[in-house]
């Protein structure tokens, strides 16, 4: 039976090379499933996740491996998700959600991102980022 409480999930504080992001999503869908996550929810989740993540390693690399931890939360009606990378500084908040390369999607995922979920916090200190998002719940 899947849990409808608080649960807090913590992947794997390593996800790095070129499997972090079907690592992440696969977490991601995994704790959907265990949560009881509707089909749309649940594909949101894992879209938002896969987003993210893609973009830390395509844009926010410094050089070297990134080290990138995903949380996700299960609260009665939403899920609360925080992502901490040692990348660039970068706040989505501040990002003008028209801009990106246009042959590639010109921040559509970034969109996606904004049109699911809402950004409640971002803070870049000794060289970790963290981002914390709610994504509402619209199905049972």
């Amino acid at each position: 039976m899947p849990s409808r409480e608080s649960q807090t999930v913590k992947l794997r504080a390593d996800l790095a090379g070129p499997t972090a992001v079907v690592d992440a999503v696969s977490a991601t869908r995994r704790f959907a499933v265990d949560q009881g996550l509707g089909t749309r929810d649940r594909a949101h989740l894992c879209i938002i996740v896969e987003e993210l993540v893609a973009n830390l390693i395509e844009h926010g690399h410094n050089g070297v491996e990134q080290q990138i931890g995903v949380e996700l939360a299960r609260l009665p009606s939403m899920i609360t998700l925080a992502i901490e990378d040692d990348g660039g500084v970068f706040d989505p908040r501040n990002a003008p959600l028209g801009g990106g390369v246009p042959a590639r999607g010109g921040g559509a995922g970034l969109r996606l991102v904004s049109a699911w979920s809402q950004i409640i916090g971002y803070r870049s200190a000794g060289g970790r980022n963290r981002l914390e998002l709610e994504m509402p719940l619209t199905e049972g």
